[in-house]
């Protein structure tokens, strides 16, 4: 398959999905006790070629996919669109038996995804993002010390190069998630030098970007979503206090501190014109901040549920651009950290290498 090839089918099973037939999910589900679980942080996470793709199996949009999963001999295949080709799955995370085995997920080799907080600020009546399929399991996030008895266990079982990636609700306000995380980092630093990535929304007070740079924190996402203001505050009614000049000054700050390359941002395929995200990614590539796109999911917890998927072939249009505007600006993934390098949601890290090898 080319990479052309691999472009295009990774687009499809990410903006729509795919489907599992009984016999594959009851084999996949002896070994993943999860794999059904609802929601973006638990999609299906495979590994196709040299490309890591997050797969939605259990939400109702992708009954009608074209794509599916099925068990072949003593491995699995994705098959749709004249695509046949075989995938591997990653492995399960070691049992640590503690708060860890429930919110860990490895989404590509070497990334441990970890989600302490499903409470939201902005989780309320019309403030929720309406892409979100967030829900709030706990009140607040979990204790830092009773979150590292079950992390220091994780990485001692796991190699050396595994890095962090920390994501979750915005818990009472920006300010004080922020604080949460420099703390958590500081209580990881006592036992590992593991690269840590964190997202989080833009902070009233950038010294606290400092204070994350000083704990140990080796890359931020700050994620913008949505480009132009006025559809910001329409799709994200609470988070769009957020100004966007606020969210560009701490881009900048936060490349000052931790480098060209080192912040990213998500913007969303599908739910705001593609000339508005190619555009806005134009703008964050040329201050150093690395843009992913992520194509929209209709994820059957938001209140966008019912609303259109993304279309594959626009978001490997805008991919492509994206993957340009990396190259222009020596924005190279594999030296990012996290999600932003692990490229399992989006495509231009496919692009950029499509387009570095055909120059």
């Amino acid at each position: 398959m080319t990479q052309k090839g691999i472009i295009s089918l990774k687009a499809g099973l990410l903006c729509l999905g795919a489907t599992v037939d009984s016999d594959t999910a009851a084999e996949l589900l002896e070994e993943y006790p999860h794999f059904f679980d609802k929601g973006f942080i638990h999609a299906v996470n495979i590994h196709l070629r040299e490309s890591n793709i997050n797969i939605s199996v259990a939400e109702r949009f992708s009954i009608d996919s074209p794509y599916s999963i099925i068990k072949d001999g003593g491995g699995y295949r994705v098959r749709g669109n004249g695509y046949d080709e075989p995938i591997t799955f990653f492995d399960a995370l070691p049992h640590t038996g503690t708060v860890v085995d429930d919110m860990a997920r490895l989404h590509s080799d070497g990334c441990i995804n970890i989600w302490p907080s499903t409470v939201c600020c902005y989780d309320e009546p019309d403030r929720k993002c309406r892409f979100c399929s967030l829900k709030a399991d706990r009140s607040e996030p979990v204790a830092i010390d009773e979150l590292c008895v079950g992390i220091k266990r994780l990485l001692e079982q796991t190699p050396s190069y595994y890095m962090l990636n920390f994501s979750g609700g915005t818990y009472r306000d920006p300010d004080n998630m922020l604080r949460y995380w420099i703390e958590l980092t500081k209580a990881i630093r006592a036992f590992s030098d593991c690269r840590i990535a964190i997202e989080f929304a833009p902070p009233t007070s950038f010294e606290l970007l400092e204070q994350l740079r000083d704990a140990g924190c080796s890359a931020v996402i700050m994620n913008l979503e949505v480009a132009d203001p006025e559809l910001r505050k329409e799709i994200c009614p609470g988070k769009s206090s957020i100004p966007y000049e606020r969210y560009h000054a701490a881009f900048r700050r936060a490349v000052e501190l931790f480098g060209w390359g080192m912040v990213s941002s998500v913007l969303i395929g599908g739910i705001q014109p593609k000339e508005d995200i190619i555009r806005e990614c134009a703008v964050m590539a040329s201050e150093g901040v690395f843009p992913t796109i992520m194509p929209f999911r209709p994820m059957d917890d938001c209140e966008l549920n019912g609303f259109s998927r993304c279309d594959p072939a626009e978001l490997e249009e805008m991919s492509i651009v994206l993957g340009g505007l990396l190259i222009k600006h020596d924005l190279q993934y594999k030296k990012q950290e996290g999600c932003t390098k692990c490229g399992g949601c989006s495509l231009e890290n496919d692009c950029y290498d499509s387009l570095l090898k055909s120059e």
